[in-house]
């Protein structure tokens, strides 16, 4: 897994050149999880928590226009519990996940450059799909704790459709303050009939500080 961190860092370093801009954001993001046993059944009850997520990406300008393709690695912590009144079950999880994430967006009213200086808000709408691999986590199940890595549901690559919608603020041409909104499902890829089944809804807000490389010296 360690070289699987280093490789996503390594891939996002080697595509950074003078004509792209960095995203560096923090947020929260607010899981749900959609978990079926074998006979289609959910679990009742259960209740996710908020944690927090850090992400650092790549932007790029296509064409000198108003849109960018994006790629973007970021740490998410997800984390639910709930129990059975009935059969007197508990239940929690805590899984943390490293995820890639491509992304085309395009950017509205973006202000003009006057006088070498650029201020203003602009707005943007992304579409991004991503992949997320488990790094860490834990499964309580009436206090009997255990690994998550090796569990089946968890043990895989979750993929992911998301939409954004963000807002820019231009401190200068070279910094750009940004907050986002984002949600997305992740869905499943192969054969599960008859198989238990774990989905996730995710939605987050984050706060970001944007460089542009081409004006940074």
């Amino acid at each position: 897994m360690k070289k699987l961190i280093g490789g996503i860092l390594l891939l996002l370093l080697g595509f950074t050149t003078s004509g792209q801009i960095l995203n560096f954001e923090i947020g929260q993001v607010m899981p749900k999880f959609d978990y079926k046993n074998s006979n289609g059944e959910s679990l009742d009850g259960l209740k996710s928590n908020n944690r927090g997520n850090i992400g650092f990406g790549i932007r790029y300008p296509l064409l000198n226009t108003n849109w960018h393709a994006s790629l973007l690695a970021n740490y998410n912590r997800y984390e639910a519990e709930g129990s059975d009144p009935i059969l007197g079950n508990y239940y929690k999880w805590d899984a943390r996940f490293i995820g890639l994430n491509l992304g085309i967006d395009y950017e509205f009213f973006r202000p003009e450059v006057n006088r070498n200086e650029q201020h203003g808000f602009s707005l943007y709408l992304r579409g991004v799909v991503s992949s997320e691999f488990l790094i860490d986590g834990t499964q309580n199940l009436n206090n009997q704790i255990s690994d998550l890595n090796g569990i089946e549901e968890f043990d895989k690559p979750f993929y992911y459709l998301r939409g954004a919608i963000g807002v820019n603020y231009y401190i200068s041409k070279t910094f750009i303050l940004y907050g986002q909104y984002m949600g997305g499902r992740s869905f499943l890829v192969g054969n599960y009939d008859n198989k238990e089944q774990l989905r996730f809804t995710i939605h987050s807000i984050s706060i970001g500080l944007a460089i542009n490389l081409m004006y940074f010296n």
